[in-house]
């Protein structure tokens, strides 16, 4: 299975997902289509993946009123992008990380997350967060939980 699709099924067996194709688009081209997506809504739980994990830190720096929280999984915090345009972070969000990520490295993406304020778990994992699914599950649980509960 596709690497994304693992983490949309461990994901959909629990909640109600919507996941939008962003694929071959530029990162403004995903800011803009997220943006017009997510326009009206409000009380978002959103779960990104890598370059996934950078549009919703960007998305919630740009729409925070739209957000309830969100998980980013191994996001690509480590690009100039974010340094320039990730302002803050929900209190209500975790970066999930594996200690063995050969893709986005885990040290700038720590320094972010201390700078941010953004709770971070590191993982016996890689990249894909494959061994991790149920760490994304639960802490996606735990923000579905927390906004049923406010």
């Amino acid at each position: 299975v596709y690497k994304r699709q693992r983490k949309y099924h461990a994901l959909s067996e629990h909640f109600e997902v919507e996941s939008p194709d962003f694929q071959g688009m530029h990162i403004d081209e995903r800011l803009e289509k997220a943006d017009a997506l997510t326009e009206g809504m409000t009380e978002l739980i959103v779960v990104g993946s890598s370059y996934g994990g950078l549009l919703a830190a960007l998305l919630y720096s740009r729409r925070p009123e739209r957000f309830f929280g969100y998980v980013l999984a191994a996001p690509a915090l480590h690009r100039e992008l974010s340094k320039e345009h990730v302002e803050r972070a929900p209190r209500r969000g975790v970066v999930v990380h594996g200690i063995h990520d050969d893709v986005v490295p885990l040290e700038p993406v720590k320094a972010m997350c201390e700078e941010l304020g953004l709770p971070m778990l590191e993982v016996e994992d890689d990249h894909p967060l494959a061994k991790s699914l149920d760490v994304l599950v639960e802490q996606t649980g735990k923000l579905v939980e927390a906004r049923a509960a406010s």
